[in-house]
């Protein structure tokens, strides 16, 4: 077929509107590829571990969950939740993996670190765990905290969060249904188990 000049379009107006609803179209396409590489992005933390899953929960923070966050210098696990305003710090994090489940020395661990790091005892902090990360299916993994173990990080005041917990928290969020107060609420309140199940719906555990 002969190519016709861009001039020819204006004989048409059937191919002007055919013209602008490809255009809708790409521009809708590359909002959807965007959308899908960013949650594929999140979900990253699903599978890494040490150092790696440490820098990749605080890029999660910062940027899925629009709480700023920076790498802490005095433990190689830990993180400062930082309200950008004041520069200031206001929560202590850990983060870690494990073949298993979260365990009552990891919780011992994390407050031995916020004591270390100059915080009190009641200074929010946060336990962030890639729990059963060798475990291929995602149902398999979704398994929580031991009874004893909340009770536990309840009364250290240490707020548990699975990777998966904050995974489906950004999925709540980008649904339009709102949790990120909820989850702020309940770190900075004290401590237990944030669980937000496949339903996207979240629950405090004390």
């Amino acid at each position: 077929m002969t190519e016709l000049p861009e001039s020819a379009t204006a004989l048409d107006p059937g191919e002007q509107q055919i013209y602008s609803r490809i255009a809708e179209l790409e521009g809708e396409i590359d909002r959807l590829k965007t959308q899908l590489e960013d949650s594929r992005k999140a979900k990253q933390i699903l599978f890494l571990t040490d150092g790696a899953l440490r820098d990749e929960v605080v890029k999660f923070f910062t940027t899925g969950l629009d709480m700023t966050a920076k790498i802490s210098e005095q433990t190689k696990e830990g993180f400062w939740l930082v309200a950008e305003a004041l520069s200031e710090e206001w929560g202590f994090g850990e983060v870690r993996d494990s073949v298993g489940n979260v365990s009552r020395e990891m919780l011992a661990r994390t407050m031995i670190n916020r004591h270390d790091s100059g915080k009190s005892d009641d200074f929010p902090a946060i336990l962030v765990v890639n729990t059963f990360n060798e475990t291929a299916s995602l149902e398999e993994r979704d398994q929580g905290p031991t009874i004893d173990v909340v009770k536990r990080a309840s009364e250290d005041r240490v707020l548990l969060v699975r990777t998966l917990d904050l995974v489906r928290l950004r999925q709540k969020e980008a649904a339009g249904f709102a949790g990120l107060k909820e989850f702020q609420d309940a770190l900075r309140g004290g401590g237990g188990w944030f669980e937000v199940n496949p339903s996207l719906a979240s629950k405090l555990h004390s």
